[in-house]
């Protein structure tokens, strides 16, 4: 047996090792940013965070609240930057799936550990479709557009929080046969 078979193999350079940590980071970095922006704009986004889901006369209020400038900058400034961070978790997960997948693991693991961003991030570019949809129409608020977002913020929620477990066991398993 040669020194070079003695060697590890080298993972496929598309995806490299250091993504599954810098890409999560990434995740972390624009989910503070967006909820600085948040602040700075003195909006509160009480719909978006809300695990029991919303209602029509939540988003009645909350939208009466508001007022018709912090309504137009919740619209206009707001869901964009969230739809961006939506993004970045949404291809950070796609990422992990193929990254995995790629260094040999079968795709449902890799779909476990990626999976939650993945899908989560397209919850969140629903969820911010159909609340700017609800902003355009306000003062009208309808039944079907409430329920929708709010069923995709659950969803949202719940798969960004798993997508944050399955991107530290994405790290153990792309770096566990280096330690091996």
């Amino acid at each position: 047996m040669s020194l070079m078979e003695d060697l590890p193999t080298f993972y496929p350079t598309l995806i490299p090792l250091g993504f599954f940590f810098w890409g999560p980071a990434l995740v972390v970095l624009t989910l503070l940013l967006s909820w600085l922006w948040a602040r700075s704009l003195r909006v509160d986004r009480a719909l978006e965070s809300d695990f029991n889901g919303f209602t029509k006369e939540d988003v009645e209020k909350l939208f009466s609240l508001y007022g018709p400038e912090r309504r137009a900058i919740y619209r206009n400034k707001l869901l964009p930057a969230d739809l961006a961070f939506a993004l970045v978790y949404t291809v950070v997960g796609a990422l992990i799936v193929v990254g995995l997948s790629m260094r040999g693991y079968p795709w449902w693991v890799a779909a476990l550990c990626g999976g939650g961003w993945l899908f989560g991030g397209l919850c969140d570019v629903a969820e911010n479709l159909a609340i700017a949809r609800l902003l355009d129409r306000y003062p009208k608020v309808e039944d079907g557009t409430v329920a929708f977002a709010s069923g995709f913020t659950r969803l949202k929620l719940v798969l960004t929080g798993l997508g944050f477990v399955g991107a530290i066991a994405a790290y153990y398993l792309a770096f566990k046969p280096i330690a091996a």
